[in-house]
């Protein structure tokens, strides 16, 4: 996420010699680098999903919150980074707050399941 939202950044941290991601790689290569880790965190959520043996409610909210991902990367563009704020902030807030109540729902409701 954060590297999504440096992109807004990048003239100034160039400026300021800083070595954010955008600044060092260019927006779309940074973009290129926030969707392969966001590739390998829905990785990770499946295979917590696997190997905590975690119910179908937790199952859907990493489909969903890939769908989520996918959306936040449709959104933001090297060439126009104006719905950065949309996508870092409101879509991560969701993911978020989903993750956790997916994660206790799926807990509460399946507990036989994630033994």
């Amino acid at each position: 996420f954060d590297i999504i939202y440096a992109c807004q950044d990048v003239e100034h941290d160039r400026r300021a010699g800083l070595f954010s991601v955008p600044a060092r790689l260019g927006v779309p290569a940074a973009l290129r680098v926030a969707m392969v880790s966001h590739l390998v965190t829905i990785g990770c959520l499946f295979g917590l999903w696997m190997a905590a043996g975690l119910g179908p409610v937790f199952f859907c909210g990493v489909v969903a919150v890939s769908v989520l991902l996918a959306w936040e990367h449709w959104l933001v563009r090297p060439e126009d980074l104006s719905r950065v704020g949309l996508a870092f902030f409101h879509i991560n807030a969701v993911i978020s707050l989903g993750l956790l109540a997916v994660g206790l729902a799926d807990v509460l409701l399946f507990p036989l399941a994630a033994s």
